[in-house]
């Protein structure tokens, strides 16, 4: 059984993760910012990119959101030739989407920009205060275990 300060160490360090996430996904944010990719976008081309191919309910559950919201973002990759999608011969409810060499090419391009959007901002800053919260949240966790 959990006693109150072991219980209070694991919502701080919940509280720690949280900002860390934070503070990541803003960091994310800043270097897609001329992109022309929202962050759901670039989830899905990544992850197209990374495992090939996969099918709606597989992004949804892999981003954890419905399947309605994976098919918005999915439609307008394929309407601005990113990715493409591919009717299972063998079963026609399965629909792959995969990227386009189109697709490649942008994430590839994608991954540039990014990289030079995340040097062009004050980074050292941001660094700093991820690091300072990684160290805090292993410090927090050390105190449970």
């Amino acid at each position: 059984m959990l006693n109150q300060q072991q219980t209070k160490i694991q919502f701080e360090s919940l509280a720690t993760l949280q900002a860390i996430q934070k503070q990541a996904y803003q960091m994310l944010v800043q270097g897609l910012a001329t992109t022309g990719f929202s962050m759901r976008e670039w989830e899905i081309l990544v992850y197209l990119e990374q495992h090939g191919q996969a099918t709606a309910s597989e992004l949804a559950d892999a981003f954890m959101v419905t399947r309605t919201l994976i098919s918005r973002n999915t439609w307008r990759l394929i309407q601005d030739n990113l990715i493409q999608s591919q009717v299972n011969p063998n079963d026609r409810r399965i629909v792959w989407l995969s990227l386009t060499v189109n697709g490649q090419e942008r994430v590839q391009e994608g991954v540039r920009q990014v990289q030079a959007n995340l040097k062009t901002f004050d980074q050292s800053h941001n660094l700093e205060k991820l690091t300072k919260q990684v160290e805090a949240l292993s410090q927090q966790l050390a105190k449970i275990n």
